[in-house]
């Protein structure tokens, strides 16, 4: 990682923007039953429009993925003629498995006997073999554990990389990044033509491998047009008036999704921000003339190791939390709102960084051997 952060800088910050994104989008979604009347008020309604959009945090992470992963492995091209798709494979199980199985084995084996615990509906043969997404359209309406749930994104990408690891063993030319491009392609299109035909379904367009994967195969274009097209150039030129037109572009797109992208229109929703996440991503990684950059906010580029905890810790405390908070009537002031975000967040970083340093890294070790 120390050698990749050499050649990608800020990528750690804009993990850790991501994380928080969802982090806060669950904060101000789940449990909002519990707090009192100052949540109707105009201001802490406008707070929560905003927060409702920390849901995109995860596309940013499928894009950030998509980009690095194919970045690297353009690289191994480079360096050994070809990809290994074994160490690819080996590589993320390492990097994934550990923590995911570590959530799945707590939510239908400890959790349960744990006080306010609770049994699931879920199935745990489709989280064991990375289906959460596909259990969470067809039994996630009658199942509250929602720390169980944030593994649907997980599942949507070790498909989408244990699909790319079949093609790598059946067709020797993948392996040298041959019509790698053609194949990203044909997801994106394939995305736009079932979103399409799902528009009307909310839970397919959310959960869905086909309605989500094109955000990876975007990531994977910004790493080819990189390494073989030379694209940063263009970034390299951009002038700061321009950059800051294009967030704000790409940001009132996000905010005014419900507004801009309804009916069939929904079809290209993921496209148009997957294609400004992409553009965040090169223009942190290979711009001058950047108004800001994600690793220079304090605290954000260390923070970027942890993320992948985050992601899959906050909801349990999520849960935890609101029950002291209504056990000890803390739900009636916005001060208390205010308490409970940074308990939460306090928490998730604790034992985020925990994981990462007794958990994590062990099987993170490992990693080079499979280069």
């Amino acid at each position: 990682m120390a050698q990749n952060r050499q050649f990608l800088p800020n990528l750690n910050g804009l993990r850790l923007i991501g994380a928080l994104a969802v982090l806060i989008f669950h904060v101000f979604t789940l449990n909002r039953e519990i707090w009192g009347d100052f949540t109707s008020s105009s201001t802490f309604q406008l707070i929560s429009k905003v927060a409702s959009k920390g849901h995109h945090g995860v596309g940013l992470f499928f894009v950030l993925s998509g980009f690095l992963i194919t970045y690297l492995l353009l690289k191994e091209i480079k360096k050994n003629g070809s990809i290994q798709p074994f160490n690819f494979l080996m590589r993320r199980i390492l990097r994934i498995w550990p923590l995911y199985f570590l959530i799945v084995i707590f939510g239908f084996f400890l959790f349960p006997h744990l006080p306010h615990g609770q049994g699931t509906d879920h199935s745990l043969i489709n989280y064991s073999v990375f289906l959460s997404n596909f259990d969470e359209i067809w039994n996630g309406m009658n199942d509250p554990l929602n720390f169980l749930t944030v593994t649907w994104s997980i599942s949507i990408e070790e498909q989408f990389y244990l699909s790319w690891i079949m093609l790598l063993f059946i067709f020797p030319f993948f392996r040298k990044g041959k019509h790698l491009a053609s194949y990203f392609i044909l997801i994106v299109i394939s995305v736009i033509l079932f979103r399409f035909f799902n528009h009307t379904n909310e839970r397919v367009m959310y959960y869905h491998t086909l309605a989500c994967a094109s955000d990876l195969a975007i990531g994977g274009l910004c790493a080819i047009g990189v390494q073989r097209y030379a694209i940063q150039n263009y970034f390299m030129s951009l002038s700061k008036w321009q950059i800051i037109i294009i967030y704000l572009l790409g940001i009132s797109s996000i905010l005014g999704s419900t507004i801009i992208f309804k009916d069939e229109l929904r079809s290209i929703e993921r496209l148009i921000h997957a294609a400004f996440f992409g553009f965040v991503i090169l223009e942190q990684v290979y711009s001058p003339n950047s108004f800001w950059k994600a690793d220079r906010i304090p605290g954000f580029f260390k923070g970027g190791e942890i993320t992948y905890g985050i992601y899959m810790y906050h909801c349990i405390f999520i849960y935890y939390v609101s029950l002291i908070f209504v056990e000890y009537k803390l739900t009636q002031h916005p001060f208390s709102f205010v308490a409970y975000c940074l308990l939460i967040l306090l928490l998730t970083l604790g034992i985020s960084t925990l994981s990462k340093h007794f958990f994590e890294d062990s099987f993170l070790r490992l990693k080079k051997n499979f280069h």
